[in-house]
């Protein structure tokens, strides 16, 4: 009885300290040591990141582990739709205000994610300053406070352990705790530095300018601020990570390694992904002035990566460079980073090949029904991770992720605007309205859908349903908007 009790009380304790370290819950403990101040021109930023301590002892950081899975497993039975799921304008409405909220501590796609996964700022959230969505002055001012907020907490973060690492775990009022989940993050030092510049005005958050601006970024001046303040800590975080990850002999992301990107739960050696990361990081940091600008070496990297993965005869970039995966000619849709990053530019000639063709592979495959996208056409589930082949196999196979079935909706716009085949537009129409269709059934806007095409849940998980991934819905919205056919 005594052991029961101790078990108990333990399992108390446990949970009462999850809770009151959650930055979303009403007795959060947890307190924002960076924090946006909105003013008539431009924001503002006080920066008490001093008060920031990092724990990284086996305690701390098996606390975090444990954090993550009550919230994962609690969040199965007790996330709901949108209060507004009678219109989709109502559901993005309601969404922005649970996720684009300058009161919280960061940016997150929601529910069981309550910690910060820095690639939520380079990739699922990367169009947050795009300042041609149309909104209120007082949301899209919200959307780079919390932008801003978050880019400052995780700076203030990794300046206390200058290491990159995929997941940042607040752990007490001003403590956190980083971890990597499953492994070396290829997008963190990329998601820093991409949210810097777009900060700075640098990056425009869109593939391309497909409209005038409906809004002044008012982040500059705050954003030079952070530049200089943190300069230091993404030099030592860039080294790190290229020290890490790049392999002189190759050229190439070295592949004795697996690395954690937003495909994070399969295991991968060398992927297509992390090689364009790779580029982009250090065109970034050239940007920046953290290294020192070196354009051949972007060419002859570019130049080898686009070797290495593109298979001229079937049309479509190779998943990663393993023996299974080139035996397999494995192909992921991870590859639409190229057009996130601008890694590839579809409106020049040499180069749109790639887009046009990779999207004939995926009408032939059937990838974007019953509407996009799936990773590719099977399960491939003895690549994953052996906790998500348990709970949602499918997760990171041939389920439906709302995030890259906006990119390639973008994708097609974009193919359009530049070769008027109506084809493309067709089907980004098609595919438009089926997203606003589930929409409201399912009101939100979920993460992720089985290959069926509904919202995908297991004993142990259900798909965020209101993720803040709908800034990419409204962005093709947008782009949809200025075709004006």
């Amino acid at each position: 009885m005594l052991a029961l009790f101790i078990l108990l009380t333990l399992v108390v304790i446990l949970l009462t300290a999850s809770y009151l370290t959650d930055p979303f819950t009403r007795f959060t403990v947890v307190k924002l040591p960076f924090q946006a101040h909105r003013s008539d021109e431009r924001i503002n930023a006080t920066d008490e990141n001093h008060q920031i301590t990092v724990r990284q002892e086996l305690w701390w950081k098996a606390f975090a582990w444990a954090k993550n899975g009550i919230q994962i497993v609690s969040s199965r039975y007790i996330s709901r739709p949108s209060a507004k799921a009678s219109t989709v304008s109502g559901i993005i409405t309601d969404i922005r205000r649970h996720r684009f909220n300058p009161k919280r501590l960061l940016l997150i796609s929601g529910d069981h994610f309550s910690a910060l996964f820095v690639r939520n700022l380079g990739i699922f959230y990367y169009p947050t300053l795009d300042t041609r969505i149309a909104d209120s002055e007082d949301e899209w001012r919200d959307r780079q406070a919390v932008y801003l907020q978050t880019l400052g907490y995780a700076l203030g973060v990794f300046k206390k352990h200058p290491i990159p690492a995929t997941t940042i775990v607040p752990t007490g009022r001003y403590r956190a705790t980083c971890v990597n989940v499953y492994a070396y993050p290829p997008d963190t030092v990329y998601s820093l530095m991409y949210a810097l510049s777009s900060l700075l005005g640098k990056e425009k958050a869109t593939a391309w300018d497909y409209s005038k601006p409906t809004h002044k970024l008012e982040t500059v001046q705050v954003a030079e601020e952070l530049l200089e303040n943190y300069r230091e800590t993404l030099r030592k975080l860039y080294d790190h990570y290229y020290m890490t990850v790049y392999d002189h002999a190759s050229g190439l992301v070295r592949k004795d390694m697996h690395f954690s990107g937003a495909k994070d739960i399969t295991r991968r050696q060398g992927s297509f992904y992390d090689n364009v990361m790779l580029w982009k990081t250090a065109s970034l940091a050239m940007e920046l002035g953290i290294i020192k600008e070196d354009d051949e070496f972007l060419y002859q990297l570019k130049r080898r990566i686009t070797k290495a993965f593109w298979l001229e005869r079937e049309g479509y970039f190779l998943e990663d460079l393993s023996d299974e995966g080139i035996k397999n000619r494995y192909y992921s849709s991870e590859w639409l980073i190229a057009l996130i990053t601008g890694f590839l530019d579809p409106a020049k000639t040499t180069e749109r090949q790639y887009y046009e063709r990779s999207v004939a592979y995926i009408r032939r495959q059937v990838i974007d029904k019953p509407f996009p996208l799936k990773y590719h056409h099977d399960t491939r589930g003895h690549r994953q991770f052996w906790i998500v082949r348990m709970a949602v196999a499918s997760y990171g196979g041939d389920a439906i992720w709302s995030f890259w079935g906006m990119e390639y909706i973008k994708t097609l716009l974009r193919l359009y605007e530049i070769t008027n085949d109506q084809n493309y537009l067709r089907d980004a129409d098609k595919h438009i309205k089926s997203y606003k269709k589930v929409m409201l059934r399912d009101g939100g806007f979920p993460e992720v859908y089985d290959n069926k095409g509904n919202l995908l849940q297991t004993f142990l998980y259900r798909s965020i349903i209101q993720t803040g991934w709908v800034i990419g819905f409204e962005q093709v919205l947008a782009m949809r908007k200025a075709l004006k056919v």
